[in-house]
């Protein structure tokens, strides 16, 4: 089957599973049986598909599993991340914590409960000289984003640590956080509470208690003028 052949097919049965962008998805999925870019699919749509490859990945999208699973990879600030499922997928919207933090000046930051790294890491890469830890609970976690460190090239002081419990004695002129903010009672997408890691999802009290933990115990790690 060709790429002119399966893309409608697959569209059709994207947007019966509810996936909101299906023409966009199926392209993205044949672009990755073809190891290429969704570029060459755009302009080679004669090109052949292995039936059998496309038709797992198709099954996959179709029972909810997150497209940034499928494709091992989500792109947050204009670089590519690896994930699994041991890490959050990059949201659009964290990139806006990135623009606030990069309008300060600080030397020293930290990045609590990094994930796939995709904070720490952005701010290496566009302030080298700042100072940049990160840590998780998660020992799967750290490995994801020790390893997307090494590919992008950041140099991050990584730490396994549930919170500032790994870090004792440390201070840090900035401390930002992406915590789990969901309380479990709450309804969520099928693809989000049955995919992605319930450690960066879902939090006691209503989806505060990783905040009020935050704002009872970050002062400590903190430098005079740090925030």
């Amino acid at each position: 089957m060709t790429v002119a052949e399966w893309i409608p097919m697959a569209t059709s049965r994207l947007e019966q599973a509810g996936i909101a962008s299906p023409r966009l998805e199926a392209q993205l999925l044949s672009a990755h049986v073809l190891l290429v870019d969704r570029t060459y699919i755009l302009t080679h749509p004669e090109v052949e598909l292995n039936e059998l490859a496309a038709e797992t990945l198709i099954q996959r999208r179709e029972s909810q599993e997150p497209l940034a699973y499928i494709l091992g990879f989500r792109e947050f600030y204009g670089r590519r991340f690896r994930v699994d499922p041991s890490v959050l997928i990059p949201r659009q919207e964290t990139e806006l914590l990135i623009e606030e933090a990069l309008k300060r000046s600080p030397v020293r930051v930290l990045d609590i409960g990094t994930g796939s790294g995709c904070i720490a890491i952005t701010l290496k890469l566009e302030r080298p000289d700042w100072d940049v830890w990160a840590v998780d609970i998660s020992g799967a976690a750290l490995q994801v984003a020790r390893e997307n460190a090494e590919t992008l090239g950041a140099e991050i002081t990584f730490r396994h640590s549930d919170l500032f419990s790994g870090i004792e004695g440390e201070k840090f002129d900035l401390i930002l956080s992406n915590p789990p903010y969901i309380g479990v009672e709450e309804p969520l997408p099928e693809e989000v509470r049955n995919h992605e890691p319930a450690t960066a999802l879902f939090a006691d009290n209503h989806g505060l208690d990783i905040y009020q933990q935050l704002a009872a115990t970050h002062r400590d790690y903190l430098t005079e003028e740090g925030t």
